[in-house]
């Protein structure tokens, strides 16, 4: 039987996420013990770790809020300085931490 498109499956977007093979299997197990398939739990998972907040529902269409706005005038206020690094290096640094971590 072919399964039916409907509303919520056609707008779904594919999401790669590097993770390390202990995590991965727990992931496996978690979704096993649940009898449910790897990205529905991971799905599920992260949509009670991120709950739509009005500000995502408002900014969704792509618009700029007055909030937003806001809120980046408060963040540029709260940086003293800029970074004393390249946004590149610093995230290079973390990755490499990352991968020497496993």
């Amino acid at each position: 039987m072919a399964k039916r498109a409907t509303r919520e499956t056609v707008s779904r977007l594919r999401l790669t996420v590097d993770i390390g093979s202990a995590l991965k299997r727990r992931i496996k197990v978690a979704a096993a013990a649940q009898d449910m398939p790897v990205s529905a739990y991971v799905a599920r998972v992260l949509e009670q770790a991120m709950p739509i907040s009005e500000a995502v529902v408002k900014a969704s269409d792509g618009t700029i809020t007055s909030t937003m706005m806001r809120r980046a005038e408060q963040f540029r206020a709260e940086q003293r300085a800029p970074l004393p690094e390249d946004s590149a290096d610093l995230i290079r640094e973390a990755r490499e931490q990352r991968t020497t971590q496993l």
